[in-house]
């Protein structure tokens, strides 16, 4: 039995599909209402698997927007109505792709109601739900289509019944999502991201999850302006250490951005702005660009779109300057640089990734300020 990559069956990035061998993970029945019909689960796994254990999740019901396969939105109430995490053993008969070996099994469920006045056919908007750590790293979706997995397993029922054909209006379903994330990175956050019918991504709704304390790194995760070491390439790609300090990551205003031209979508968000300093230790000159290499992680599990903003003979964007100092960045010198990135203003920054480059290149992980203060 297999797993292979397989990203056309679902809008969720790296969406997992698993070869199994013979039952379905889905939802409700086709009339709408929870069902307990078995989607038929194999009992083959010779080993009983231990019983998930309950996840912390809000289940609050809020109002989303689902778009079906011709770009037509419904109305509809969603939350989570369960997350609990599985075992390694309710997976010891599959075959994983080695990016997912060793990465633990979450089973998110989520129930809607169908709010518009017309009948949803095919509905699935828990396509577009994910779980994400504190860091901001979205797990991995898995799509069951048949299960070598035990009936003793952690597996919720949902995830044992057939989906939903259709779904009157009024009408209530509970779905299943199986998601892999690494063993160090339990879930922090469920969030809900739609589309529009022209596939541009609406605001996500979040729901909080996990039980950690506010102001518990997660492992490996460091505070906001602790130095750290990786390496970055020179212009010949040889490999250069340095040492990176991140300085601040601020909101702003869409207004700073004024004097650029922003697409609609654009002008609905917030804009961040990362600072970093980084001394170049080696002993080779770089260029002041390091900031390319920074990403700013959501608490969505989504990552922040970097502007590139063109500004020929302008003074910039003041909130966020230029390298400092220009020009080449000297052996045991230092430089500071700015990054604008944006985000829906539902959203907001989880932590900023640092992913270096070379032979002693390491990816380093900072905590954001909460809400980017």
């Amino acid at each position: 039995m297999n797993g292979r990559v397989d990203g056309g069956l679902g809008r969720a990035a790296g969406v997992v599909v698993l070869a199994l061998t013979v039952a379905a993970c889905g939802g409700s029945g086709s009339d709408g209402k929870d069902s307990d019909r078995k989607g038929g689960a194999s009992a083959q796994s010779p080993e009983q698997a231990a019983p998930a254990r309950p996840v912390p999740v809000e289940k609050k019901q809020r109002e989303i927007t689902w778009s079906d396969r011709e770009g037509r939105s419904h109305a509809l109430r969603a939350a989570p109505s369960g997350l609990a995490r599985g075992s390694a053993a309710d997976f010891k008969n599959v075959r994983l792709e080695d990016g997912l070996k060793g990465k633990v099994p979450y089973y998110l469920t989520v129930s809607y109601t169908n709010e518009s006045e017309k009948r949803l056919e095919r509905p699935s908007p828990e396509r577009d739900f994910a779980v994400a750590a504190a860091d901001g790293q979205a797990g991995e979706v898995v799509s069951v289509f048949g299960s070598a997995l035990s009936k003793n397993s952690g597996l919720p029922k949902a995830c044992s019944r057939s989906a939903p054909e259709s779904l009157e209006p009024g009408g209530r379903a509970t779905v299943c999502r199986i998601v892999m994330m690494p063993e160090n990175r339990p879930p922090a956050a469920v969030s809900y991201t739609g589309r529009d019918a022209r596939g541009d991504a609406s605001d996500p709704v979040i729901w909080k999850a996990g039980g950690g304390g506010k102001d518990e790194l997660p492992s490996g995760v460091l505070p906001l302006k602790k130095p750290a070491e990786s390496a970055v390439e020179d212009a010949e790609g040889r490999t250069v250490e340095v040492r990176a300090t991140p300085r601040s990551i601020r909101k702003g205003s869409i207004a700073d951005l004024g004097r650029f031209e922003l697409d609609a979508g654009d002008k609905k968000k917030v804009p961040y702005y990362v600072t970093v300093a980084y001394r170049n230790d080696g002993s080779r000159k770089l260029l002041p660009q390091m900031n390319q290499k920074t990403e700013l992680r959501a608490v969505s599990g989504q990552p922040a779109r970097r502007m590139t903003l063109i500004d020929f003979g302008g003074d910039g964007v003041s909130q966020c300057p230029e390298a400092e100092p220009d020009g080449l960045v000297k052996p045991k010198s230092s430089v500071t640089e700015c990054s604008v990135f944006l985000l829906p203003k539902t959203d907001s920054p989880a932590a900023l990734v640092f992913t270096g480059e070379g032979d002693s290149a390491k990816t380093v992980t900072w905590q954001a300020p909460e809400r980017g203060k």
